[in-house]
């Protein structure tokens, strides 16, 4: 857990599924942007919770908080999860996890996912600043929607 609230951030650019680069600096600029680093395209808890995230993800952009959702899944596979799920929001390509290495969002050991990337949430300001963090504890635990919004509302 190397970065909690208060915390300044270091920027980062990747491959966006929308064929863009998301550089976060800049998208910070804009909005706050809510970074959700995740464990897989396709894993059945990861499309469960961000099925449930999608049906309520228009409560948490109309707080003006872009969402983005990271992990080192290769683009094509990115692409489809992100079709077939109808995600309303943009799959960074964090390549070789160099992100969530520098962020410390590694499962730990101890676990099948252990080595993957971990299930995290970060709100970032304009100023690089970590307003509100969600770390699971164990690669099971899901968020839960109701706890994240709540979070981001009392940081903004």
């Amino acid at each position: 857990m190397k970065y909690n609230v208060g915390d300044t951030v270091p920027d980062f650019e990747m491959e966006s599924t929308d064929g863009t680069v998301f550089r976060l600096s800049e998208a910070v600029k804009k909005n706050p942007v809510l970074v959700n680093f995740y464990v897989g395209d396709f894993g059945i808890n990861c499309t469960n919770y961000m099925t449930k995230f999608n049906e309520r993800i228009g409560e948490i952009a109309s707080l003006g908080v872009t969402f983005v959702g990271v992990n080192d899944n290769p683009m094509d596979g990115h692409k489809v999860f992100k079709q077939r799920l109808g995600l309303k929001w943009e799959l960074l390509f964090d390549k070789g996890q160099a992100v969530a290495k520098e962020w410390e969002c590694i499962v730990g050991p101890g676990h099948l996912a252990t080595g993957m990337t971990n299930r995290e949430f970060y709100l970032i300001d304009k100023d690089m600043k970590v307003l509100f963090k969600w770390r699971s504890e164990v690669p099971k635990q899901l968020p839960e929607f109701d706890a994240i919004l709540d979070g981001v509302t009392h940081a903004l």
